[in-house]
């Protein structure tokens, strides 16, 4: 193996995360992942969704584990890190450590993170392991995801003939499951008659044949009118004892409902609207990508060389690589159900909200704004191979075959839509390609969007190469179009005191200007 550091990358996708229903000490594992130039061993990621142990309970455990399948070598150290990504794409929780693993050995951490803290339906899970030090010659990105199968279940529970219903006399009913045949559901009313709770009105619904218990469970009342009156709402995804969420009180009493009897009970009949969601196992358990990538240094791209300035463009090489990835808490997941569009003129391009919401505060707002049937994005500003590559890019964290014309429109989007990382990556593309014929172009895109940083830079560019910039024909003709902007770069030798400044045409454009 050479000198340096080998790290790995292991992305988990856990879908419905939410509704996984583990208790205390049950254990969730990610399907296996082979690190080659670690000996060949074999790693998995292992989430308590409830906390390992009673004393972990309100927490959530995540440890990494060495599999049992290993037998060489005897004793693997390495350094590791784990964190969880919020729907921004960023870890909220992040935690590293060193540790000797055996086989089937954990380590990781008991309180990871508060179960409150943790309420994604899509939870990123993101691993890094790496051994040796310096500079990284190898990282190999793995991403798998699991999916937790979920079933949701709505019906209507009409009692009929209400008023003449027997005090703690049930009235039930039977639901069929609409996956499996062999499991059902039955829904029971009744009210009570004592002198505690005179006239209480309860609901339960009892799962029959099935292994899997509720995890949600709601209640709606529909009235004359059809308006649905929330009844009551159980939900016991986030609490540490997994309480019993199958029974629900109403707030309304017996004799509430006959005190309103026409607007409750149209024909004598209670309707009751009940909802329910419960897990019914693990629906998906793989390895979607595995990339070994040699990066010896070098970025996203290896443009053609030009002439170069003295350290202009080494600032954009380090501002972009700065920036935290926009889209590794989301990667590979374009490949489920999407659902929203962005619409160009011509085009519809199929994309996620989450997605949309975590890389651009812009599309977040949009998105909040629109209703929630509404499918589409308006992106009319965009041309339609510029709004691909810009979903490729949040995606993949990666932008395909740059060229001059590309990057100054996918600069243009990534700065009207407020995406960090694509702008710099832009930005430093640009710089690196500047010449002295494309440099007026660029001077004035900076200018547009107010770049301070960019337009410096391509100041700084035209001052050290400004007798084959103001001689070109590029130049002559940036004069015409923007003859104050021309004016103002041209007087810069003389403002920075760096040399004398004798452009005639500077002076005449000058001249026009105080006019």
């Amino acid at each position: 193996m050479r000198d340096g550091r080998v790290e790995y990358t292991f992305l988990w996708f856990i879908e419905n995360y939410i509704y996984c229903g583990h208790k205390n000490g049950e254990e969730l594992l990610s399907p296996h992942f082979t690190a080659d130039e670690l000996e060949g061993t074999s790693w998995r990621i292992s989430v308590y969704p409830k906390g390992r142990t009673e004393e972990d309970k309100g927490y959530i455990s995540l440890y990494l584990r060495r599999s049992l399948l290993d037998d060489e070598p005897e004793n693997v150290s390495l350094n590791y890190e784990l964190s969880f990504f919020a729907a921004d794409g960023l870890p909220f929780c992040l935690k590293a450590s060193k540790e000797t693993f055996i086989c089937d050995n954990a380590a990781g951490w008991p309180k990871f993170v508060k179960l409150e803290d943790v309420a994604q339906k899509i939870l990123t899970v993101r691993c890094r392991i790496w051994r040796g030090e310096g500079k990284i010659h190898k990282v190999a990105p793995i991403c798998a995801r699991t999916q937790v199968a979920v079933e949701n279940i709505s019906f209507m529970h009409v009692v009929g003939n209400f008023s003449a219903l027997d005090p703690n006399k049930k009235n039930t009913i039977k639901i069929q499951s609409h996956s499996r045949k062999e499991w059902a559901l039955f829904s029971s009313l009744y009210f009570k008659h004592d002198s505690c709770r005179e006239g209480e009105i309860i609901v339960k619904i009892t799962p029959f044949n099935s292994p899997h218990a509720f995890c949600k469970l709601k209640i709606s009342l529909l009235d004359a009118n059809g308006n649905l009156i929330v009844c009551g709402e159980n939900d016991n995804r986030f609490d540490a004892e997994g309480k019993d969420v199958q029974q629900v009180t109403l707030p309304l009493t017996r004799q509430d409902i006959l005190n309103i009897k026409s607007e409750y009970l149209p024909d004598d009949k209670l309707s009751l609207l009940c909802e329910c969601s419960f897990p019914t196992g693990l629906e998906l358990e793989k390895i979607e990508v595995t990339q070994h990538e040699l990066l010896g240094g070098r970025g996203l791209y290896r443009p053609r060389r030009k002439m170069r300035g003295r350290g202009f463009r080494r600032r954009y090489l380090a501002e972009a690589s700065a920036y935290p990835s926009v889209s590794e808490g989301v990667k590979a997941h374009y490949i489920s159900l999407t659902n929203v569009e962005l619409k160009t003129k011509t085009k519809s391009f199929p994309a996620h909200r989450s997605v949309l919401c975590a890389a651009s505060p812009v599309f977040k707002i949009r998105i909040s704004m629109t209703e929630k049937d509404t499918d589409y994005i308006q992106v009319y500003d965009l041309e339609d191979d510029i709004v691909e590559q810009l979903l490729l890019f949040l995606y993949s964290d990666n932008i395909e075959n740059l060229e001059w014309n590309t990057a100054t429109q996918l600069y243009y989007a990534a700065k009207r839509y407020q995406i960090g990382k694509l702008k710099e990556i832009c930005s430093s593309f640009l710089v690196k390609n500047l010449t002295t014929t494309n440099a007026g172009e660029l001077l004035v895109l900076a200018d547009t969007h107010s770049d301070c940083d960019l337009k410096k830079s391509v100041e700084d560019f035209i001052t050290e190469y400004e007798e084959q910039v103001f001689s070109s024909k590029e130049w002559e003709m940036f004069i015409e179009i923007s003859p104050e902007l021309a004016a103002k770069t041209m007087h810069l030798k003389y403002k920075r005191g760096s040399g004398d400044y004798n452009s005639s045409e500077g002076r005449l454009l000058l001249i026009r200007m105080d006019a």
